[in-house]
């Protein structure tokens, strides 16, 4: 197609390309026999040359405007007969408002003018059409004749630009024909992305559809049910000895691998020792629970046990709970909230077939004390009464002779046998124990407040007769959930009904509504600062495509079975994260399009690539591996959360620099185009609303535009102003709060190791009665004291026979691997038997063990063998060798003989049933010994503070090493354990946590260092992480936290979050074209200040609305996020930047020396413009570390081009701009490799 503008100038296309400039006047026809090639050099033949006066229509053709004047081409020139019409007729839309209407042929075209349309060029000489015209035959146009047009010679010699070549083509009075395009290989990635988005979109959604199908049909869905499950440490020495106990103990039993009695014996033992114990299948127990029925003559059906429901009452005014409003609110609340439940007659225990027993309540209590028919019926004299007896027989509960057996139910009187100093009346019906024991708290009537004159009663329990469990769902939910749990006199304060688990799983669903707010307004941010909804939904579904496909690697690809309900915290994290991409991406493209207005859609993509996708990489990489560093981890959940969201951020990474920038790509030719063409006004254009909505349109558009103008004004002149000007200030303030928060979390009150068992594990917020009955109440009521072992001596259990080794699969905690035997295993030898018996001896000795009253025959079964042979008459028939004629140590087939009639015996005589945990010999199917296990007391008492238990674990351990050192070599093989769950999570807390955060920091250095390639700048990168998290965690101390499971994930995840930051401000810092500090601050400050600001802001938002979940890992999730992003965000903007404006480098100043490229290859080399020969100077542009927007070869950014050939530049603003050429910064030594000066590099040509 050929085209003149209006001093004749020809112009001519080939397949779709920007048209190059030609003198009209002295290009003549190309025919088939011409040469046209012969006179072109070969660069330039697929150079872009656009006029700045010309218009450009959809489908890349230029605008009628410039090319053609008022007249047509027939008139203007003669028409050759080697080419064909091109009939390229239809309107184009552009931002002006004229409109200029041209001929062709017969056809008029309307398009309006705009100040974008080219301007007309005549750089080619008169001989190019000549010499090119075999090269270019291919490109001549071919219709059909038609009426309707006057059939012109129009050859096309060059392409459009690829930002035009998909635009709808608009057709009026005829059809129109797009030249066919041969398909050409991208060069550069930048290439790919520009000129295929719907490919790579269309892949991308490919991938995505079929790791979702796959994910989600392939593997089992995930079970929340048990959110501690996978909280236990694997691969530690105590966690591999507790497997194998409990791996032990499960395999020990009738028809198991091990027995505590020969197998033959064990048979007929099997029947009449079986446990009675509730079953747990539903059918069973709904069938016990409607059988029970209590004919007793007592006043309550049975003694109040922790298998029962309860709850814990509080005063609502912070009066004493002794009184008698407080004791008649807690029955009042009990029967309309409790016991009024439609549901509470199916699951009560019975005293008839009518009525429910009666729960054990203080109300109550009194009642039966006082003689009177219910708690409602007492009287103050009542409750005084009561008060009295309770302080003269408190003295007796606290010396521990008055005891829960001191009443004998049957007789209905004091047990004449038992508690002989106690007096009748305190023990009547127990009530006084039991209430003491089970119903308040432990500092009532304590001996530091029992001469009190009433003594203070803050908190008071409740047994429902109902077993506690999943039969209690319903009615929490009917009557408690909603419910303020107050009725103005008392307060329910905590809850145990044993449904915490199972509730947790409903909320955990539940609460998903405030991450779907989060991201709702998130969404709205991105929104408003983005100025598009497409590109808006499109990022949001790439961060959710993210977490799908994740799975899919998670769970197909790695092959990970346990899915950890953390995992789910990770969407708000990606959200964030994803954020912040979105924002430094469109960031610095709209900087290019401003810095570059007439640069190709390639080279903007190029450049917007060069610095956003370096940006995002580190900031990518170095959190994915602040998750990944959580591998290092023994706890199985841990391990699995740091997978999968180290796994979910790469992935999201990717599809950033794929799926994103194709989508900019296309709002870019499209959407942007389209509204503004419906924005623009012109001559039959239809208004699109019309009155108040057009008027609020209008507001709108004028707020974002000033919030728009007020943002540059402020990041690009207020911050750098405040930051550069206080500089010393905020050093020193950053430097204290860094120093202050250092002190809090190392030296006091620092960080504290969990205070609640594993059982106890915290799920929702503190202030939820389920956790405040876990979290206080266990520990001020002295039944529940007594259960957890708080008043118990620490045992030392040793096991002989069994390899201490954890073989299952250390990331499914289902999988716990089988037990595995000690084939060295010996104690039926002389030797071993002897050792045996003084190893008991001399632990008999130390310190740590605890004298016992009584000696248990289990505990150390050869003295019991030894004792009880000594015993045995050989007279009697059939005793020989099981008798006191065999010597000890006992001949290896006697020993093997006779233990099993011993334990026989012993077993028969004492009574005493032997399950799976009692210490003894374990045997095998054919009656060997196996395995054995002796338990001793210690004098430790068991506490969760972890240096008591560590001093404990290290003292045992430490003197068994030793012992075992002599032993024989079948004895060799032993080891301890003990009730050490509790201290193994707290010792792979505190280690796995500051190894998982080393390595982060370790990490990140190098990746920044790469990066960056500075070390100065990575150092104060490091520096601001560092004081990230110091104030961070120190914030967290003085809230109350400490250092549990989800505590330690989000701590050593601070590394990650926190560089990010600091790093898009370095990047940007390295990547500044001035020389000196203050211009590169401010610099870095103008172009990433605004995208970091609204990444901060959008984590900061995605945190707050978290905070009202119910669920503890979300709230703790919202909190840590809202922290981390600003003290993260002061520190980068604040104390890094002062740093660099202090101390940064400049030039080669730490930077780290690279081998010399090749001169074709050096992509790593900064770029300046160097001034066109007859022109002014150009202010310099350099670029760097570009590792996506090239190719194999410097054509990727430029193409290389011989000084000596004719130089054609392009128009920028209006002029020529100059060539550009790598070269050195100014006042720097351009280094040991500068390139050629022969060679000159164009930063803006066309990838083609």
């Amino acid at each position: 197609m050929a085209m003149s503008n209006g001093n004749g100038d020809f112009m001519v296309q080939s397949n779709g390309s920007v048209p190059s400039n030609a003198n009209g006047n002295s290009i003549p026809a190309a025919c088939d026999g011409d040469q046209l090639p012969q006179h072109l050099p070969t660069k330039e033949t697929s150079r872009t040359k656009v006029s700045q006066g010309s218009g450009l229509l959809p489908f890349g053709m230029a605008k009628p405007t410039a090319l053609f004047p008022d007249s047509t081409i027939n008139n203007q020139r003669p028409v050759p007969q080697c080419c064909h019409h091109c009939p390229y007729h239809h309107p184009l839309c552009c931002h002006g408002n004229q409109a200029d209407c041209h001929s062709l042929g017969n056809t008029t075209v309307t398009s309006p003018l705009t100040h974008s349309c080219l301007q007309p060029r005549s750089d080619y000489p008169t001989s190019v059409c000549q010499s090119n015209a075999h090269s270019h035959a291919a490109g001549c146009c071919h219709q059909p004749t038609s009426p309707l047009i006057d059939h012109s010679p129009l050859c096309l010699h060059h392409r459009w630009p690829n930002h035009f070549q998909h635009q709808p083509l608009q057709q009026q009075h005829i059809p129109t024909i797009r030249p066919p395009r041969p398909f050409r290989f991208p060069r550069s990635y930048a290439a790919l992305i520009a000129d295929w988005p719907v490919v790579v979109l269309g892949f991308c959604t490919v991938l995505i559809v079929i790791c979702a199908l796959v994910g989600i049909l392939v593997p089992d869905l995930p079970d929340f049910s048990d959110p501690l499950l996978g909280f236990e440490p694997r691969g530690t020495a105590i966690g591999q000895r507790l497997i194998t106990w409990n791996n032990m103990v499960k395999n020990t039993g009738y028809q198991a691998t091990l027995a505590n009695y020969p197998f033959k014996y064990a048979e007929e033992q099997a029947k009449s020792h079986r446990e009675d114990r509730w079953s747990d299948d539903p059918y069973e127990r709904d069938k016990r629970q409607a059988e029970w029925n209590f004919h007793k003559d007592s006043f309550f059906c049975d003694v109040p046990s922790d298998r029962y429901s309860r709850v814990v009452f509080s005063s609502a005014d912070g009066e004493n709970m002794w009184r008698i409003q407080s004791i008649k609110s807690m029955c009042n609340i009990d029967n309309t909230r409790i016991r009024s439940h439609f549901q509470f007659g199916d699951l009560c225990q019975r005293t008839s077939a009518a009525s429910c027993c009666p729960s054990w309540t203080l109300g109550n209590y009194i009642a039966i004390l006082n003689n009177r028919s219910s708690c409602l019926k007492i009287t103050e004299r009542d409750v005084a009464h009561t008060l009295k007896l309770l302080r003269s027989c408190v003295k007796y509960y606290h010396n521990g002779t008055l005891g829960p057996d001191c009443w004998d139910v049957a007789t209905r009187r004091k047990d004449q046998l038992k508690c002989t100093s106690v007096p009748r009346k305190c023990t009547k019906f127990n009530a006084v124990y039991q209430i003491l024991h089970y119903l308040v708290d432990k500092d009532f009537l304590s001996p530091q407040t029992l001469d009190y004159v009433i003594p203070a009663l803050k908190y008071s329990m409740l047994f429902i007769p109902t077993e506690r469990g999943k039969s209690m769902m319903d009615i929490y939910l009917d009557n408690f959930e909603n419910w303020n749990c107050s009725d103005g006199v008392t307060t329910i304060a905590g809850i145990e009904f044993g449904i915490k688990h199972n509730l947790f799983q409903d909320y955990l669903l539940m609460d998903t509504s405030y991450p779907a707010i989060a991201i709702a307004i998130v969404l709205l941010i991105m929104c408003v600062y983005t100025r598009s909804m497409f590109i808006t939904l499109m990022t949001m579904f790439a961060i959710i495509s993210s977490l799908i496909i994740s799975y899919f690697l998670y769970r197909i690809v790695f092959g990970f079975k346990f899915f950890p309900f953390m995992n789910l915290t990770a969407l708000i994290i990606l959200v964030g994260i994803g954020a912040d991409d979105a924002f430094v991406l469109c960031d610095v493209w709209n900087h290019t399009k401003f810095d570059k207005p007439e640069a190709e859609l390639v080279e903007t993509m190029g450049i917007t690539l060069n610095h956003a996708a370096l940006s995002m990489f580190v900031t990518s990489f170095t959190t994915a591996a602040a998750f990944y560093a959580n591998y290092v981890s023994n706890i199985t959940a841990i391990r699995c959360f740091g997978v999968y969201a180290g796994t979910a951020i790469l992935v999201n990474y990717v599809l950033m620099v794929t799926w994103l920038p194709a989508v900019v790509v296309l709002h870019e030719r499209y959407l942007l185009h389209l509204f503004r063409c419906r924005e623009g006004s012109g001559p039959g254009r239809r208004a699109y609303g019309q009155g108040w909505l057009m008027w609020l349109a209008g507001r709108l558009q004028q707020l974002l535009t000033a919030a728009s103008d007020a943002s540059r004004i402020f990041f690009e002149k207020v911050l750098p102003c405040i930051v550069i000007k206080f500089r010393y200030i905020w050093l020193c303030w950053f430097l204290a709060l860094t120093l202050g928060g250092a002190y809090i979390v190392c030296v006091d009150p620092k960080m504290k190791l969990p205070s609640l068992e594993l059982a106890e594990f915290q799920v929702f917020r503190s202030s939820h009665p389920f956790e405040r009955y876990d979290a206080e109440f266990r520990r001020l009521f002295v039944f529940e004291r007594v259960h957890h072992g708080e008043e118990l001596h620490m045992p030392i259990t040793l096991v002989w026979g069994v390899e201490p080794l954890d073989a299952g699969d250390p990331l499914d905690p289902h999988n716990k691997g089988p037990l595995q035997l000690d084939p060295s295993f010996d104690v039926a030898s002389p030797s071993s038997q002897l050792w045996l018996l003084r190893f008991c001896q001399r632990l008999r000795n130390q310190t740590f063990y605890r004298q016992m009253e009584e000696q248990d025959f289990t505990s150390c079964f050869v003295e019991t063998f030894r004792q009880w042979m000594e015993n045995q008459d050989c007279e009697e028939p059939g005793s020989y060798p099981c008798c006191s004629q065999s010597p000890f140590p006992y001949r290896q087939e006697v020993f093997e003989q006779c233990i099993k009639r011993a334990i026989m015996e012993l077993e028969r005589s004492t009574g005493y049933h032997l399950d799976s945990k009692t210490p003894g010999p374990r045997f095998d199917a054919n009656d060997t010994i196996r395995a054995m296990v002796l338990e001793f007391q210690s004098t430790y008492l068991f506490t969760l503070a972890y240096e008591k238990m560590s001093r404990f674990y290290r003292e045992v351990d430490a003197w068994v090493v030793r012992e075992l050192e002599g032993a024989p070599a079948g004895l060799r093989g032993g080891w301890f354990v003990s009730g050490l769950e509790f201290f193994d999570l707290q010792d792979s807390l505190s280690g796995g946590t500051l190894v998982a955060m080393g390595l982060s920091v370790a990490v990140a250095f190098a990746v920044m260092l790469l990066t960056t390639r500075n070390l100065v700048i990575s150092l104060y990168a490091i520096a601001s992480i560092a004081g990230t998290i110091f104030v961070t965690v120190g914030s967290l101390v003085l809230l109350g936290w400490e250092l549990n499971v989800l505590e330690s994930v989000t701590i050593s995840v601070a590394v990650g979050l926190a560089v990010d930051f600091a790093v898009h401000y370095g990047v940007a810092y390295r990547l500044a074209p001035e020389p000196d500090r203050e211009s590169r601050v401010v610099f870095s400050l103008s172009r990433m200040g605004s995208a970091i600001a609204m990444a901060a802001l959008t984590s900061f938002v995605a945190g707050a609305m978290m905070m009202p979940s119910t669920v503890l890992a979300y709230t703790q999730l919202g909190t840590f996020m809202m922290l981390i992003m600003c003290i993260s965000w002061g520190f980068a903007t604040f104390f890094f930047q002062c740093l660099c404006r202090c101390m940064g480098p400049q030039g080669t100043c730490g930077q780290l020396p690279l081998p010399c490229p090749a001169p074709a290859h050096g992509h790593g080399a900064r770029w300046e413009a160097k001034p066109a020969p007859g022109g002014g100077g150009a202010r310099a542009e350099r670029y760097e570390l570009e590792p996506l927007a090239v190719g194999k070869g410097r054509r990727a950014l430029g193409e290389v081009e011989e000084t000596g050939a004719t130089t054609n530049s392009r128009l920028y603003n209006g002029t020529r701009a100059p060539a550009y050429q790598p070269a050195a910064p100014a006042g720097t030594d351009p280094g040991p490799c500068p390139l050629p000066e022969s060679v000159t590099v164009r930063v803006h040509a066309n990838p083609h």
